[in-house]
């Protein structure tokens, strides 16, 4: 345990390097995050005939490229309030940056679900249109 409280005392502390296993953790969180909110629908989705979930799963790659953008704003975001604010006294730049971060995380995944949906429609609409085969 005193293991511990001696990396988070060096991780605090000095800040030039430790932004990178900040975002790493800050990657692991979104991603667990992502996966919480797309669990049931890829789960949903691969219960469908295969073909179908191949073609849902092209149309969301080439859409979520804003999601991913986003997350990437976010993961900037985070990394430039970690090396400039200061932990010990919040003030009204350390609550507006956390703002900031949490919208922009969440409108990624919001872009995400978005992405999914509209691909799912895309497929529906072509099976609708005799376009794809059973």
């Amino acid at each position: 345990m005193d293991n511990l409280k001696n990396l988070w005392d060096t991780v605090l502390t000095q800040r030039a390097w430790s932004w990178a296993m900040v975002g790493i953790f800050y990657l692991l969180v979104f991603l667990l995050i992502r996966g919480f909110f797309f669990r049931s629908l890829l789960k949903r989705a691969k219960g469908l005939n295969s073909k179908w979930y191949q073609e849902i799963k092209k149309a969301y790659v080439k859409k979520c490229i804003p999601g991913w953008v986003l997350f990437l704003g976010s993961l900037m975001l985070f990394i430039f309030f970690w090396q400039t604010a200061d932990f010990r006294q919040a003030s009204l730049y350390e609550v507006a940056m956390v703002f900031l971060i949490v919208l922009t995380v969440l409108f990624s995944i919001m872009s995400h679900l978005i992405a999914f949906a509209t691909s799912t429609v895309y497929v529906l609409k072509q099976l609708e249109n005799n376009q794809m085969t059973f």
